[in-house]
């Protein structure tokens, strides 16, 4: 694994250090992840294998072109809060939690002869510690500084996480291509009389969809692109109404203690 030449911060990161076998050795990851990082995002990346565990939970919706235009889940409805991560930094049971997040602090970049990665973390996170610091945390490397178990087992979690993002793009690419996308804003009634317009996303337009080519739809029904379609259409229309139904349940305990101070 080498470490060289660190690369620019990815959402949430503050920070990317290479991850050293002398440097950290005796060191580990705290076996109980912490989401703090993405407490004030609305939403976070997905890639394309994620999208029917995603679609249980959150509208899957698409960024804007100059971002890359990569696929989201959307996890609030204002800006400045996710109504997935409480004060503590857990995520909220029962939800799926998007593979961006569950790789964080780590982050692995493929080198330019595509068979080295170089290996990261982001200190800031406070889940790679000194073993003497806290009794949880797994070894990073053994007393040879060879990558331990838990090191293996992130390693191998990164690597599926590129190849999935490889995946997304050849997607995102065909969306494109085809000029499916198009800019959405959602307007919802926060509270009676309430409005807060959500923009800066896009979804298919599902009219130009059915009229593409016979042999286009065949190809990416091959492909698995009609699925990740429908799914995507599927989770707006079933999960916008419960982030409101979310985002009500929480702002009830905020509003009684504005009351009450």
């Amino acid at each position: 694994m080498n470490t060289s030449s660190t690369p620019p911060l990815p959402m949430f990161y503050r920070e990317l250090q290479p991850l050293d076998p002398v440097r950290h050795l005796g060191f580990g990851v705290r076996g109980t992840p912490n989401f703090r990082a993405a407490c004030n995002a609305n939403a976070v990346p997905l890639g394309i294998s994620e999208f029917a565990l995603a679609a249980r939970s959150y509208p899957i919706v698409f960024g804007p072109a100059e971002s890359a235009g990569i696929p989201i889940a959307v996890t609030a409805l204002v800006e400045g809060r996710n109504l997935f991560v409480d004060a503590e930094g857990r995520w909220l049971p029962e939800t799926y939690v998007p593979g961006y997040l569950r790789r964080y602090p780590f982050w692995m970049r493929v080198d330019g002869d595509g068979r080295s990665a170089s290996f990261f973390f982001d200190p800031h996170a406070g889940q790679v510690v000194p073993l003497e610091s806290d009794a949880t945390a797994r070894p990073l490397f053994d007393f040879q500084g060879q990558p331990n178990t838990a090191l293996g087992e992130i390693v191998g979690f990164c690597r599926q996480c590129l190849q999935d993002e490889q995946m997304t793009r050849h997607f995102m690419a065909a969306l494109e291509r085809e000029r499916l996308l198009v800019p959405r804003q959602a307007r919802i009634e926060l509270a009676p009389g309430q409005y807060y317009e959500l923009g800066g996303f896009r979804v298919v337009d599902m009219d130009a969809y059915h009229r593409l080519p016979d042999a286009t739809l065949a190809d990416w029904v091959r492909q698995g692109y009609a699925a990740l379609v429908a799914v995507h259409q599927w989770s707006m229309a079933n999960n916008w109404q419960q982030l409101l139904a979310l985002h009500q349940r929480q702002a009830l305990p905020a509003a009684a203690q504005a009351e009450t101070a």
